[in-house]
């Protein structure tokens, strides 16, 4: 009897081993995988671009042109066609275009003895610019009167910027009449010539051409 017995528990232990060593485990599930975020990031703002309000232009420069005003109410005919006459001298000497140069040897109205007398281009008031109408009839600069360092005057191509060509009027008095003051000093007349040595009248005076 207990080989039966022993049989018997035997026999069941070695059952329940193989039972045990049939049965595999259930294999473990992988941990899920980690859930991406779910917050977009913040869009990037692009910089606000800058408007640069275009500067306003840079006003144009005004050339200058000597002020005339006070020879006008002087009695002086300046932007008109004139003779420009030695004054008080008792005798007919205006200034004159010849082919000897610009002297006071016209005693007549021509072509050469018209002038004209033009505000030149600078901020100084009183400065003008000898324009005989007859040699600027053309398109183009024109000519003017220059002063010299000797006599006669001479006429030439206006030329801007060109300090010869520039003559100050300074009135004498209220009576119309003036001093001529060129480059190289106050125009003097003597007998109908322009004189450098110191001598000679100084006093002018403009005559309407048409009078």
């Amino acid at each position: 009897m207990r080989s039966l017995v022993f049989g018997a528990v035997a026999v069941l232990s070695a059952a329940t081993l193989a039972g045990c060593a049939g049965s595999n485990p259930a294999p473990m599930r992988p941990a899920a995988a980690t859930a991406a975020p779910t917050t977009k990031p913040a869009a990037t703002t692009p910089p606000a671009t800058t408007t640069t309000a275009k500067g306003a232009k840079p006003a144009a420069t005004k050339a200058p042109v000597s002020d005339l005003s006070r020879l006008k109410r002087l009695g002086i005919d300046v932007q008109k066609s004139v003779l420009i006459d030695v004054a008080d001298d008792g005798a007919d000497r205006w200034l004159d275009v010849s082919a000897s140069g610009v002297d006071f040897t016209g005693t007549a109205r021509t072509d050469g003895t018209m002038m004209f007398l033009a505000p030149a281009p600078v901020a100084a008031r009183n400065s003008v610019l000898i324009k005989p109408p007859f040699y600027n009839e053309d398109l183009g600069p024109g000519y003017c009167v220059a002063d010299t360092r000797g006599a006669p005057l001479k006429l030439e191509n206006c030329r801007a910027g060109r300090r010869q060509q520039i003559f100050t009027i300074v009135p004498a008095g209220d009576s119309g009449q003036f001093e001529l003051h060129g480059m190289y000093g106050v125009i003097r007349v003597d007998n109908g010539k322009i004189t450098t040595g110191g001598r000679g009248r100084t006093g002018l005076q403009t005559i309407l051409y048409a009078d």
